[in-house]
């Protein structure tokens, strides 16, 4: 929200003095055909759009997926049938410390699965690798959500951004931090999962052409000993995390017959806050990729509270449209959530997610405020060592057991017409026979998983 805000002060102040700047250089493509014929130099498989539906699904992921045997390989078997566990991570800015103190937490309680696809967004994308290669890197979490503060990621240019530069501040402390972690060496241990059949994918925006794009990680991290592999790697996290106007964007160097050209992509939470499927397909159309279809289970992680948040807004501009921006980001986010859920319904598959409770109120004073952030890692190991997850969305209510109503006795059969007896003695008090008891209603199961009744909720 705090970004938010910032972004709809940028936007009002650019339609006032815009005018005032100069245009920043960039070769970009140059029309919606070129846009499809694009590629990242040298490393096939890179990416594609999110938002296609292609005919041929075995045949576009023997395209994309290059170098991997078969999706799923090293998934455990369960009565004959692999299961798949998709963990997506969402944006929310410094609310990322909550996604990587529920996977610690998670490690702690001893039973986190290994993941055969992990999805990140914005802030989900940074932790979205490092929960790809499990629970040996939650120090490396740890550590970059709760070590640096504000200043150590970000450096203010307001003037900068006002007068026509690309964003209110400059991410280069941010990119030098993805440096340290991601190295050569970390793309060897991410190539060595994509050729054991799983999948790391991370989204961002394409702003030229207006559409989703999913990064095929491990597809990058293969070419390792490519040092404009490893910088990609990078961008592409980067990227996915660049809040528009409050971070500048990624121009990422394609070629379109043989020509060289720049896309610009931005924080991939503009168009898909969260998503489990790297093309616009239901979970069965992907049955064909599996020799039978696979039982799947959903883990989402929303880096921030599904809830709306009352408070008064001051009336001025900036308040007015950042508390606007909000909202619509908010309702974003939940269609996405209920999307997701839908599908899940649909193909049968388990579906799970977590957000960070409404009840949890530390108040933050900046944009990476560390006792905020500590805070919020501490409730998310909490709530993952509870594995507090909800089966369902937050607006849909909780199962509760279900009301047998007692059977109605069925009419007599009328009586053949006799001559009129006398009346019958009347019976004494315990000649007539009792009625049968009623059974007891069966209990319906509550659409919920928690082992801990008074952990938190949504």
């Amino acid at each position: 929200m705090r970004a938010l805000r910032a972004i709809a002060s940028l936007v009002i102040v650019a339609i006032v003095v815009g005018g005032c700047a100069g245009a920043i250089e960039r070769n970009p493509v140059p029309t919606a055909v070129a846009s499809e014929k694009a590629s990242v130099p040298s490393i096939p498989g890179a990416r594609f759009w999110a938002d296609e539906t292609p005919k041929d699904l075995k045949k576009a992921y023997a395209e994309h997926l290059q170098g991997v045997p078969k999706l799923g390989a090293s998934a455990p078997l369960v009565n004959g049938r692999t299961q798949i566990d998709v963990l997506a991570l969402s944006g929310g800015g410094s609310d990322g410390a909550f996604g990587a103190g529920v996977l610690t937490g998670w490690t702690a309680r001893g039973d986190r699965p290994e993941f055969e696809h992990v999805t990140g967004v914005s802030a989900g994308s940074i932790i979205a690798p490092f929960a790809f290669l499990g629970p040996k890197y939650d120090p490396q979490l740890r550590e970059i959500w709760t070590e640096y503060k504000t200043d150590e990621l970000v450096v203010p240019q307001i003037v900068n951004g006002l007068l026509g530069g690309q964003a209110l501040a400059d991410t280069g402390p941010l990119r030098k931090l993805v440096a340290k972690y991601i190295d050569r060496e970390f793309l060897v241990a991410v190539a060595k999962e994509y050729r054991r059949g799983r999948l790391l994918t991370v989204g961002t925006t394409n702003l030229d052409a207006k559409r989703p794009v999913v990064w095929n990680m491990g597809a990058i991290a293969r070419h390792y000993d490519n040092p404009e592999a490893v910088q990609l790697f990078r961008d592409v996290i980067i990227a996915s995390a660049a809040i528009p106007g409050l971070f500048p964007p990624v121009n990422i160097k394609v070629n379109v017959d043989g020509k060289h050209y720049d896309e610009m992509h931005v924080d991939g939470g503009v168009t898909r806050q969260i998503y489990v499927t790297p093309v616009n397909l239901p979970f069965q159309a992907f049955d064909v990729l599996y020799s039978k279809p696979p039982q799947r289970h959903l883990w989402l992680v929303h880096n921030g509270k599904m809830n709306p948040q009352f408070g008064a807004v001051k009336p001025t501009t900036f308040q007015i449209a950042g508390e606007s921006i909000g909202a619509l980001m908010l309702y974003q986010h939940k269609g996405d959530n209920y999307r997701i859920y839908r599908m899940a319904q649909d193909a049968g598959a388990d579906f799970n997610s977590i957000a960070i409770p409404p009840e949890f109120n530390h108040a933050s004073t900046e944009k990476f405020d560390l006792g905020y952030q500590r805070a919020l890692f501490d409730e998310g190991i909490r709530i993952g060592k509870a594995r507090d997850w909800r089966k369902k969305p937050s607006d849909l209510p909780e199962e509760r057991p279900a009301r047998v109503a007692k059977p109605k006795p069925e009419p007599a059969s009328p009586a053949p017409e006799t001559p009129e007896a006398p009346a019958a003695a009347p019976t004494e008090p315990g000649d007539a026979e009792p009625a049968a008891p009623q059974p007891p209603g069966q209990p319906v199961a509550m659409d919920r998983v928690s082992d801990l009744e008074t952990s938190a909720t949504q």
